[in-house]
């Protein structure tokens, strides 16, 4: 009976995306309270929703959204991006070890990597999906736990990883810069991830369209100081250029 039961709750959810507790009660009304809390509790084990305060999300309408957000992000200022990814990948040479940090604009410098021998370690599944359209190049993933709205992995496995590595260039990208919080993303595990490969690498260049200055997240990753050079679509704030030039970053 219980099982019948939590088929026709699953059903509701899925058909509705989300749902309060209080229709379940008017769906069923001879059910309780607390056996609907457990009913719930079941079908988030089997993983078909998630409970919210309140009620429950479908996990198939939560990945909708994320999906949509994604794919927003990706529509969002295009030409910035492509502007930052060939300025990037004038520096790129044959034979250097890369590192292309997650995000739509380091999506957008992979599609300009050429086919040649590098090896690059990612921290995208998606963008270690696009560089194996090229035959020579060797594409490695960080590992670690997956981010489902950043699509980025991070985690104790990464970081682990990391640290047996040497990077000659590191491609980085933030999603907040500011003179007072420096450059700033808004997962503290991914946060860890972009700190120890700027430490880790010979060369950090950030890759930071315009629109991302003067705001910030929770988390800071880096101050100017730790970068070598630094890559956007339009000139910098006087205030930011002269902050750069005093930390002698180089500004593309």
């Amino acid at each position: 009976m219980s099982t019948n039961r939590r088929e026709v709750i699953n059903l509701y959810i899925q058909s509705k995306g989300e749902v309060r507790i209080s229709e379940l009660e008017t769906l069923l009304p001879d059910v309780s309270l607390m056996t609907l809390r457990r009913d719930l509790e079941s079908l988030e084990k089997r993983g078909e929703i998630v409970r919210t305060r309140g009620g429950a999300k479908s996990i198939a309408h939560l990945s909708m959204l994320k999906e949509a957000a994604y794919t927003q992000r990706v529509g969002e200022n295009t030409e910035a991006k492509m502007v930052i990814a060939e300025k990037a990948a004038r520096l790129l040479s044959p034979g250097r070890s890369l590192f292309i940090d997650s995000g739509t604009t380091a999506m957008c410098l992979a599609q300009k990597i050429p086919d040649d021998n590098y090896f690059i370690l990612t921290s995208g599944p998606n963008i270690a999906l696009e560089l194996l359209k090229n035959h020579n190049n060797r594409v490695s993933l960080t590992g670690g736990q997956l981010n489902r709205d950043t699509i980025s992995l991070s985690g104790y496995n990464a970081v682990e990883y990391i640290k047996t590595l040497n990077i000659d260039i590191a491609f980085m990208a933030a999603s907040a810069f500011s003179l007072t919080s420096g450059f700033t993303c808004g997962d503290y595990s991914e946060a860890e991830i972009k700190r120890l490969i700027i430490r880790k690498a010979s060369t950090a260049v950030m890759l930071m369209d315009s629109s991302k200055i003067d705001r910030g997240m929770p988390y800071t990753f880096a101050k100017l100081a730790d970068l070598s050079i630094l890559i956007s679509d339009q000139p910098l704030p006087a205030a930011y250029l002269k902050a750069a030039q005093k930390a002698r970053v180089t500004v593309l």
